[in-house]
């Protein structure tokens, strides 16, 4: 029987439960349906306004929408289940204010629509989780800071459709929000895999469906340089859907970086901004390593990759290192620092000459150990290159090297490169311009495009964003 032939009472049962997700196909399938459906609109519309792209609010004119916590949306969501699906992009980095809907509060001692919620809860049940402890610690949580992480992890387990997912600044290592994780991730892996796959820091991050990882204000460097995750464990299959990974300000060794990147296998676009973080004292950071480890492990797919220094509080630490084992990088962006990482240090050290020669030209230059042309850190694959640099003198002598006879070797060496984004900010001093104007003419005789940015040492790169079927955003600790 055709689905028009249906009678209207069976018709709107049935446009009940395409909200939200097929909502507008099946509106638009014929007049009839139309009609049933014209009803609906306006809620519709209304629910996707506010709750596709959440965040919280509260500067509004409607007292029902100021959603200033977890707990807020758990209300909602109990007297209005259908909440829930709409949500696809959360954002809830600011869940840390005061100000619940008290006449949506449940009583602990008489039920009702959020006790409900807890008690029916599976993936409470699979945590060993009793409902109502775990609604006394969310009421402790939001009387006492006002801010319950136990509120925000189980709001994560009614959110059947969310693509993105930002966890709130405050958000730590609890053992009763991670068991509920867990919960989650091992109710999802079923579906793919047998395995069970709890983890202890990042428990999302072994979701099945992850593509996108955003880890901001990261430490783990020393001692400590172990993320403490599983990924090491070959049984496991943390990272392997894993498409792009952005670790903003944070203060990473190679070791961490190895350890998170063991499985990824599938691993497209890579950014790291290092920031030395402010409590701790000054840190030498060994880019070099960092390079080395990221190669080894993702060099043989990853194609797009971005190192820049936020602030460093320290010394490069010296070092060798070779970005050739990359076989797919299209877009590569790094600091003007990498000159003097890799043992070149009259690049930007001055007062430290050593005569060499070249053999091709007869002319002599000053430089610590043999030179390191521009083919050395750039791979033969990339197309669009980004050098980051702040414009001092000491830099001037780096840019020199590293682009010395560019017009001469690109052909043989850089094949693939259109495009280069030269940092050249306005209060760079005239021997860093010099240089700059050169590799200008150089470029010219290539036909490599060559842009100059006002930008300091802070990424340039417009990024073209991967949309996956599910990211993750850590928050700063």
């Amino acid at each position: 029987m055709a689905l028009t032939y249906l009678p209207t009472e069976l018709l709107e049962t049935i446009i009940t439960h395409t909200l939200p997700e097929g909502f507008e196909s099946l509106a638009f399938t014929c007049r009839r349906i139309c009609l049933i459906f014209k009803p609906l609109t306006h809620d519709h519309n209304t629910l996707c306004s506010r709750f596709h792209n959440f965040a919280y609010a509260e500067l509004t004119s409607d007292a029902s929408n100021i959603i200033r916590t977890a707990f807020d949306v758990i209300a909602r969501i109990a007297v209005e289940p259908i909440v829930a699906r709409y949500i696809r992009h959360a954002d809830f980095a600011l869940d840390s204010r005061r100000g619940r809907p008290r006449w949506l509060l449940a009583d602990l001692h008489c039920g009702g629509a959020v006790h409900r919620l807890l008690a029916d809860s599976p993936y409470l049940r699979q945590a060993g989780l009793d409902w109502q402890e775990s609604y006394a610690r969310i009421e402790e949580g939001l009387e006492a800071v006002p801010y319950s992480q136990h509120a925000v992890s189980f709001l994560v387990t009614l959110l059947p459709n969310v693509d993105t997912l930002i966890l709130p600044q405050k958000w730590k290592h609890l053992d009763g929000t991670n068991e509920l994780i867990n919960a989650i991730v091992r109710r999802t892996n079923e579906a793919y895999s047998p395995e069970d796959r709890p983890q202890q820091d990042n428990p999302f991050l072994a979701l099945p469906q992850m593509r996108s990882f955003r880890g901001t204000s990261c430490e783990a460097m020393g001692d400590d340089g172990h993320m403490n995750n599983p990924s090491n464990n070959p049984e496991r299959g943390f990272g392997k859907t894993l498409i792009e990974v952005d670790f903003a300000a944070c203060c990473l060794d190679d070791v961490a970086i190895t350890d998170f990147l063991h499985h990824t296998t599938h691993l497209r676009t890579l950014r790291y901004s290092h920031l030395t973080k402010a409590y701790s004292g000054p840190q030498d950071w060994n880019i070099c390593k960092i390079i080395t480890a990221i190669e080894r492990k993702v060099g043989t797919h990853l194609e797009q990759l971005s190192i820049s220094i936020r602030e460093l509080r320290g010394s490069i630490t010296l070092g060798s290192t070779s970005m050739r084992g990359f076989q797919r990088l299209r877009v590569l962006e790094f600091p003007l620092e990498i000159a003097a990482a890799t043992g070149c240090r009259a690049a930007i050290i001055p007062n430290v000459p050593l005569v060499v020669r070249d053999s091709s030209t007869d002319e002599h230059y000053d430089l610590v150990h043999d030179e390191p042309f521009i083919s050395d850190f750039v791979p033969a694959s990339v197309s669009q290159l980004s050098v980051l640099s702040s414009g001092t003198n000491d830099q001037a002598k780096g840019l020199n090297v590293m682009f010395r006879h560019f017009a001469a070797t690109k052909a043989s060496t850089l094949p693939a490169l259109e495009e280069i984004q030269l940092s050249c900010p306005d209060n760079a001093t005239v021997t860093y311009k010099d240089p700059c104007t050169r590799l200008l003419a150089e470029t010219v005789k290539t036909g490599v495009v060559l842009r100059l940015s006002r930008c300091p040492a802070d990424s340039i790169i417009i990024w073209n964003e991967y949309q996956g079927s599910c990211q993750f955003l850590w928050p700063p600790r």
